[in-house]
């Protein structure tokens, strides 16, 4: 084990070796990185797992966003932690081959042929004819109140008749709508 913050190299359960050691023991054998968070969890697993572990799935939770990664989605429930490389072609469990997503766009990747690369520091989706799915603009995020807030700040005026259907002349219920134009963020728990 080489702990990257100390330098110090250590056989598990056992004293420390010294550099030199690693270094000849390494070139000869084959090697494998385990990557640690501060509070030791494992955050690359290579072929050893196939679903993300708590510790990877809180990786991606930070570098994501807490939110789907598919453009113009703002899903931040039901998430699913993605292969980039898929496992079944030899990819690995590691943070850097995984993405977040939720569970419509990581259906659509797997049932439609969407694929997803990284280009450094962001995502490029592609539709199955290879064309790019393009970047939107920061995603909305709030309750509905900010949405009706913004309204009336714009002069409009948005009730209940506004969002009269003409399939069957049933009344549209704008909840489900915006729960998903504006997903939930986690209330803060009560002091017990």
């Amino acid at each position: 084990h080489l702990d990257a913050a100390t330098g110090a190299a250590q056989i598990r359960g056992g004293p420390e070796v010294p550099a030199a050691t690693v270094e000849r023991l390494a070139c000869d054998a084959r090697v494998q990185v385990l990557l640690d968070d501060r509070a030791r969890n494992r955050l690359y697993l290579g072929r050893s797992r196939r679903l993300a572990s708590p510790a990877q799935i809180a990786a991606l939770t930070s570098r994501d966003g807490a939110r789907c990664q598919f453009p113009g989605c703002a899903h931040v429930r039901h998430l699913h932690a993605h292969h980039l490389v898929p496992w079944w072609v030899g990819g690995r469990t590691d943070v850097d081959n995984l993405i977040l997503v939720c569970s419509y766009h990581h259906g659509v990747i797997h049932d439609h042929g969407y694929r997803v690369h990284r280009l450094g520091d962001r995502w490029q989706f592609l539709r199955p004819d290879g064309s790019a799915v393009p970047a939107v603009g920061p995603v909305l995020s709030g309750r509905a109140e900010r949405l009706v807030e913004m309204h009336a700040r714009a002069g409009l005026r948005i009730e209940a008749a506004t969002l009269t259907p003409n399939w069957f002349g049933e009344r549209l219920d704008p909840e489900p709508i915006l729960d998903a134009l504006l997903p939930r963020r986690p209330r803060a728990r009560a002091a017990a």
